[in-house]
């Protein structure tokens, strides 16, 4: 199964910021409502941007999009903290993902909580050396994680890697040493891959297209999961009909039912 994660509930993102600030429930309620109904299977909730609120930040969201949503799609906490980690994790009424482990060493706790608590795992291939620049940058990150992870008795078919995508804009050979590591991962190591795709345009104009084309490429070298907006219709087509032409849609059902929705709304 491809994982979908949304992106949109991210205190970076000044509206969110400012709704979450304010305690502004009918915006956050509108975000996970839109994510679900387009077809999420996880909602990403980051309330990173307040250090000192962030757990009671975390905690308002939980409440507010699972009164939304319900059970519909998961939760992802995401969070380097791992006392927020364990207190938001505690909070979710149904089994959330956790975002993110790594090898870096202030996050190294974060590995025995995700081991304890039973839940999918995103883990940033980064920490061990630095941020990676290259395919086997990568690779000797993700095989370094995963040596962590099974020193701790997290299984493996709980991890989806982050391979962590970066802008073009300043390094133009990213997109390439990415679709490297995706496939090496996959060939080398069986582990799944996944990435933020909107990292990759960052700084430059369009970005909607640069994203919806490049997330054909990474379905292509292998990808398993994507951190991404959903809601934008362009890289939702991009999205399904990649995964139907690469046979990876039993049936074409899930382009079938893509289809099906947007006509009907």
């Amino acid at each position: 199964m491809f994982m979908i994660v949304g992106e949109l509930i991210n205190s970076t993102r000044k509206r969110v910021g400012q709704a979450i600030a304010n305690h502004d429930e009918a915006h956050i309620r509108e975000l996970a409502r839109r994510q679900t109904d387009a077809g999420a299977d996880v909602i990403d909730l980051n309330a990173g941007q307040s250090v000192s609120r962030e757990l009671d930040d975390l905690l308002w969201l939980i409440q507010i999009v699972e009164d939304e949503i319900g059970h519909e799609v998961r939760l992802a906490i995401d969070t380097a903290d791992p006392d927020v980690m364990a207190g938001a994790i505690g909070a979710c009424s149904s089994n959330p993902v956790m975002n993110s482990i790594s090898n870096e060493p202030a996050k190294l706790s974060l590995i025995n909580i995700a081991a304890d608590c039973g839940c999918d795992v995103i883990a940033l291939a980064m920490g061990e050396t630095g941020m990676p620049r290259t395919a086997a940058d990568r690779v000797r990150e993700t095989v370094a994680l995963l040596e962590k992870c099974d020193e701790a008795g997290l299984a493996r078919e709980r991890l989806y890697v982050d391979l962590v995508c970066m802008s073009v804009a300043s390094s133009p050979d990213q997109g390439l040493e990415l679709l490297e590591a995706i496939r090496r991962i996959r060939s080398e190591l069986s582990v799944k891959s996944l990435v933020a795709v909107s990292n990759v345009s960052f700084g430059l104009p369009n970005r909607r297209l640069l994203n919806r084309t490049f997330l054909t490429m990474l379905i292509e070298a292998g990808l398993a999961g994507a951190i991404l907006d959903l809601t934008d219709p362009g890289i939702a087509e991009a999205l399904y009909a990649a995964r139907t032409l690469l046979g990876a849609d039993d049936f074409c059902m899930d382009y079938i039912r893509h289809y099906r929705t947007a006509a009907q709304s």
